[in-house]
């Protein structure tokens, strides 16, 4: 970038550089490539600020000046070949700062020509990536954990992994061990990396000892005591000063033992450390819990313990798989603005619950679950991968900034936020990482820019207005009752007789044409309209029934989508039942399906509706399980009477991971005594092996599609 800036003299050139770099935020240091040892000529106050040293102590020293016991010779040899080659290059190395403590610096190296186009000098850009590169290695230690459950699945070997893995990639100089709390409440050291296990088990821990009921949250150090000379001088030879400890806890909070952390040279425990034990830890907890049960660490292993998301080994591994497959589409890296702002107001973890929230706004978005793939990136940011075609692209980004026009509960307040994203493009020719890199890029323009959206590639944003079209057109289409049902049979997969139907919402506009229910219900839910669509829907199902039922027809129940927001509407169940009373209609005949959501984290209230709903005789279903909030805990809590298995489940089914979670979906209804039912059955293979899983009931295009009410009418003959 800097090479075509202006044709300085060599003379000129130096103070030039100089004089901009002390412009940047961030850390640039600039090189004298005319000298064997690459001496810094400069380095700006940023730079100073990042690593603790002044420019007059990096004047004439090099970049090895930065480097300490953790830095990988292999890369800092590199990194010299690189600046001979005096070609631009991105690379990661552990790096010291003055007091000693490592980083992850992120080197961006530019050389720069001078008027007559010789490379005499070169820019480095740094910048601490500490958090996101340990993130990577939780991301990476939970799939390894795995795999050795795959082949092994002792505890102790699990352990041991652990504590092997975390000694050698961990950013600082440390021994680690694992005690686990016996029945007896003793504590037993059973993993350690490289220090002897003879000599952990010497130690007397004694804080941990005292504390062993100590809060969750909580991190000891320990003051360690020894039995003998013998173990005092081992501790002595392996430089161990202090033991920080962090207890493992399961989720009934139960102590499981400890994680501990001998540190070397008394080097102190810094905020990201103590950010890494809180991390770490769940993940030693699971695996304790479930050694038994692989498949279930599997799933773990590609989610962000923090939030319940998909982490981003879950995205890399899948994008992989896409650019396997030749697929060729968008990556978007995705940050809140007000992130930081929430995390010093409130504290980290309602900045995990915003990014929870936001992917789970994310999620319930219909249509979608089969063209995207996403995970967390960063503490503060998710990156999202949608297969390619610019409609699509337009229409996600327009969805993502939709899900922002709603507040989100953190702390007890409504907080609005706003996006910024940044886009580009996969495909075979260039490498994950480098897709990746570029989306990185990106975000870092559009925050630098102050725009929302910023592609890698320079192109024409293009204006989104169809949602505005949609909010103008709904008031009338509401007034006009312009809303028609469509109705979709279910079927009893035992017997091959229907069951009854679900109720869809249909809307052809005069002006629009058919509007697709994903647009307009998620706008009549951020505008206040979906009680009215939903009552509109509800009207018209009861006057089809009420119809048939005064002809003495058949009649079979239907089931009426609610929307969690008008759920939660103080008048909803009075409404409800005034409708339902109006047409005379039996409540065995009628059923309220709720989407699953985040809404459903107000357990409370959603039991007090679901309750009195059953109490008048009305059942209720859970539609779209598996893809919202997931959480095992509110099926046991909340009064459904119906879990309803998301397609997408069923599309994958032959997958053998997939065909686990579905079968234990169905198992878990049984044991609760729910009816399940299966959604978008396509294939006669499906069909059968939901038959032989023991599934009550199914629908999709494999059985009927949504039909108009007169053609649902003639399978009631």
């Amino acid at each position: 970038m800097y090479n075509t800036i202006m044709p300085l003299s060599k003379d000129e050139l130096l103070p030039f550089l100089c004089s901009i770099s002390e412009q940047y935020h961030t850390g640039i240091a600039i090189i004298d490539l005319e000298k064997n040892d690459f001496p810094f000529v400069y380095v700006n106050s940023a730079f100073s600020t990042l690593t603790g040293y002044h420019n007059e102590e990096l004047i004439g020293k090099n970049i090895r000046s930065l480097n300490g016991i953790k830095t990988n010779s292999v890369l800092e040899k590199n990194l010299y070949n690189q600046f001979s080659k005096k070609v631009p290059f991105d690379q990661n190395i552990i790096h010291y700062h003055k007091d000693g403590t490592a980083f992850w610096n992120n080197l961006s190296y530019q050389p720069i020509k001078d008027s007559k186009g010789t490379i005499t000098y070169a820019m480095i850009h740094c910048k601490d990536i500490t958090e996101q590169m340990l993130s990577r290695m939780l991301s990476k230690l939970e799939h390894e954990v795995y795999i050795e459950l795959e082949e092994n699945g002792e505890l102790k070997d699990i352990l041991q992994l652990i504590t092997e893995k975390v000694e050698r990639f961990y950013i600082q100089d440390i021994y680690c061990a694992i005690h686990v709390l016996q029945q007896d409440y003793q504590l037993d050291a059973i993993a350690s990396g490289t220090l002897p296990l003879s000599i952990i088990q010497s130690i007397h821990h004694k804080k941990i000892s005292e504390r062993l009921h100590s809060d969750q949250n909580s991190i000891i150090k320990d003051r360690l005591t020894v039995q003998d000379a013998e173990t005092k001088n081992l501790l002595s030879q392996y430089n161990i000063s202090t033991c920080w400890s962090k207890p493992i806890f399961n989720h009934e909070k139960k102590l499981l033992g400890y994680f501990s952390i001998y540190i070397k040279n008394n080097s102190i425990l810094r905020e990201t450390d103590m950010d890494f034990l809180n991390k770490l830890t769940p993940i030693i907890a699971l695996s304790m819990k479930y050694v038994e049960q692989k498949q279930d660490l599997k799933r773990l292993a590609y989610f962000d313990i923090s939030t319940g998301i998909p982490n981003f080994n879950y995205f890399y591994t899948n994008l992989v798989n896409w650019q396997q497959e030749s697929i060729v589409g968008s990556i978007l890296l995705i940050q809140p603005n007000e992130y930081s702002s929430i995390v010093d107001s409130y504290g980290r973890k309602f900045g995990d619950e915003l990014i929870r929230q936001i992917t789970s706004r994310l999620k319930s978005m219909d249509g979608i679950n089969n063209e995207i793939i996403f995970g967390r990136f960063s503490s503060s940011s998710f990156i999202l991968g949608i297969k390619q075609t610019n409609q699509h692209l337009n229409e996600l980004i327009s969805d993502l900034l939709q899900v922002t026009s709603v507040p989100f509960t953190i702390a007890g307040r409504e907080i609005f936020i706003t996006l910024r994203i940044g886009v580009s493009y996969f495909d075979k020719s260039l490498s994950v990482d480098e897709s990746i890199r570029r989306a990185d890029i990106a975000l870092t323009n559009a925050k630098n820019h102050n725009v929302v959206v910023s592609y890698f590639e320079a192109e024409t944003d293009e204006k989104i207005q169809r949602e505005l079209d949609i909010l103008n057109q709904l008031r009338y289409g509401l007034k006009n009752e312009e809303f028609t049902v469509y109705l979709q049979p279910k079927i009893n997969l035992a017997t091959s007789e229907l069951e009854g139907f679900e109720a869809l919402a249909r809307w052809n506009s005069p002006v629009l044409g058919q509007v697709s229910p994903v647009e307009f219900i998620r706008i009549a839910e951020q505008n206040g309209k979906i009680n009215e669509v939903d009552n509109i829907i509800l009207k018209k199902v009861l006057q089809f029934q009420n119809e048939r039922l005064q002809k003495g027809q058949k009649i079979v129940p239907i089931a009426v989508n609610i929307s969690p927001v008008h759920f939660y509407s103080h008048t909803f169940v009075n409404d409800f039942i005034s409708l339902v009373n109006k047409y005379n209609i039996s409540p065995d005949l009628i059923q309220v399906e709720v989407t699953e959501s985040v809404e459903l984290f107000d357990y409370k209230k959603a039991k007090e509706i679901l309750l009195e709903l059953k109490k008048l005789g009305y059942e209720s279903a859970i539609d779209d399980f598996g893809v919202g909030f997931s959480s095992l805990s509110y099926l046991q809590q909340l009064p459904f009477s119906e879990i309803k298995i998301d397609r997408s489940f069923i599309n994958d089914i032959n997958d053998a991971d997939m065909h686990a979670v579905v079968k234990t979906i169905v198992q878990l209804a049984s044991n609760l005594r729910m009816h399940v039912v299966a959604e978008g059955i396509e294939t006669s293979e499906q069909y059968a092996i939901l038959q032989k899983m023991g599934c009550s009931t199914g629908q999709g295009f494999y059985f009927h599609k949504p039909m108009p009410l007169e053609e649902a009418e003639k399978l009631l003959y």
